[in-house]
């Protein structure tokens, strides 16, 4: 029989008679088993470097090299083939020898009665367990080979931390230490975390300990002049039963990023202070000019100081609009549930028309940064008053059809062309006269800073429809 399940059995024996019995019952005993047989150990070298074998099976008492000296021979060069001594005499020295060498399994051939069932079972099994110590030396070796192409260092403790089960080269990189000495004391690596977030680390190992998933960041000592950022992610892996059977994770370098970060934020810091300068600047003479404006306007009707008028306010607005983005940049506060329907009311209280209607459909309890949420609204609801007319109907809804939680804002004004739908989201785009063009850029960066995503469509009355999609609903204990 050939195949995936085949069992190719050596036997070697120097009596022709046994050699052929043994061989056709075993053949018999199961179909899986296929025997090459052969009078002495030379010979088995021959045929196995030709053939192979999963098994040998060989008697012991041999002229020439006997069958203990030939699996000393196999053993010697490392081959774990499975080997079972069938011999016809029970010698304890022997048996003790072979056990030493690394025999497989020891076998005393009976004078009367068929051993064949019980070579069988034990060829069986020898040669599965051979075959699965082979596939998981193979998986481990092709782990320990991914495990090798990362820069990340990775690792398997015990539940309490006390025992090192892996750990691959790049812990070498990330902490400065070598991986000899952390296999001496697993929790070496605290000696190259920074003095002040050592109670950090300790403190978060502990609730992995209890059965939580942790991410930390904190400060390695690689050298005494070397220090750097490492993010650890750990998660605890449990049993059938619901124990901690051990702990499993990595730790990366995140210098570089939290040195961006720093930057960003000082970035963002001088550009705060810079517009509100630059507004704080602008705003005074805005100011004199519109108080000089009103008092002119009092004693002259005059169409030119209506036009200036209208230009001062909309720089009124767009200072109001720069600052926004410049304050607020991409960020949000914690996220919070709250209804729907009081985020609309709320933003209505700041749109600047009297005849504006604005119509709630349904309400879900959303969890978002409401500031933001509704300084977002705000300028969805001043776009449809500036494109749509002061007498514009605006409707605002949720969207939840079972596939994709949100809102959306629509109007009857004249709509948004196809072509210019993704081009409404760009600062300085406009096609109003009293627009600035931030408003849906803040918009959409309020969007994104939630993880949202925006899109522009049809509204039921051919004007414009805003889609907000990837919102989280709230559970009906919120409301």
């Amino acid at each position: 029989m050939t195949g995936k399940g085949a069992v190719s059995v050596l036997y070697i024996n120097d009596d022709p008679e046994l050699l052929e019995l043994v061989s056709s019952r075993l053949e018999r005993e199961d179909e899986r088993i296929d025997v090459r047989a052969v009078e002495s150990v030379e010979r088995a070298k021959a045929v196995r470097s030709r053939h192979g074998a999963d098994c040998i099976l060989s008697d012991q008492h041999m002229p020439g090299q006997t069958g203990l000296q030939y699996l000393r021979s196999i053993r010697e060069d490392g081959d774990e083939i499975p080997f079972i001594l069938f011999t016809k005499t029970g010698d304890e020295r022997v048996a003790s020898e072979s056990i030493s060498a690394g025999v497989t399994d020891y076998v005393i051939q009976r004078a009367i009665g068929d051993p064949s069932a019980l070579l069988a079972r034990k060829i069986l099994s020898a040669v599965e367990h051979d075959r699965a110590r082979r596939r998981a030396e193979q998986t481990d070796r092709k782990l320990r080979s991914v495990a090798e192409a990362t820069d990340d260092a990775l690792f398997i403790f015990s539940p309490d931390w006390q025992e090192l089960h892996f750990i691959n080269s790049a812990y070498e990189t990330v902490f400065g230490q070598s991986t000899e000495e952390i296999r001496a004391d697993p929790q070496a690596f605290l000696d190259q975390v920074r003095s002040e977030d050592v109670d950090h680390v300790t403190e978060a190992m502990g609730r992995v300990s209890d059965g939580e998933a942790v991410r930390i960041e904190y400060r390695v000592e690689r050298s005494a002049e070397i220090e750097a950022w490492v993010e650890s992610r750990c998660i605890p892996v449990t049993d059938d039963s619901e124990e901690i059977e051990f702990i499993s994770g990595f730790s990366r370098d995140i210098t570089d990023r939290k040195y961006y970060e720093q930057s960003l934020v000082e970035k963002n810091e001088r550009l705060e202070r810079f517009a509100s300068t630059v507004a704080h600047d602008l705003r005074n003479p805005l100011n004199v000019a519109d108080g000089n404006l009103d008092l002119a306007r009092t004693e002259h009707d005059s169409l030119y100081l209506e036009t200036s008028a209208g230009a001062l306010a909309r720089m009124d607005d767009l200072i109001d609009d720069l600052l926004s983005l410049a304050k607020e940049g991409s960020t949000i506060d914690e996220l919070t549930p709250i209804a729907f329907e009081s985020l609309v009311r709320s933003s209505r209280e700041n749109v600047r028309s009297s005849e504006a209607s604005i119509d709630v459909e349904e309400s879900e309890v959303v969890r978002c940064d409401p500031g933001r949420t509704i300084e977002a609204l705000e300028n969805l609801f001043r776009n449809a008053v500036e494109h749509g007319g002061g007498d514009v109907t605006i409707t605002a809804g949720v969207l939840d059809d079972g596939d994709e939680d949100g809102f959306y804002v629509e109007d009857d004004g004249r709509g948004i062309p196809p072509s210019e739908r993704e081009a409404v989201f760009e600062r300085g785009h406009t096609t109003s006269d009293h627009g600035t063009g931030f408003g849906l850029a803040i918009v959409d960066q309020i969007v994104a800073a939630h993880g949202w995503e925006i899109e522009v469509a049809e509204g039921s009355d051919v004007g414009a429809r805003f889609e907000v999609t990837g919102v989280e609903f709230a559970d009906d204990g919120w409301a």
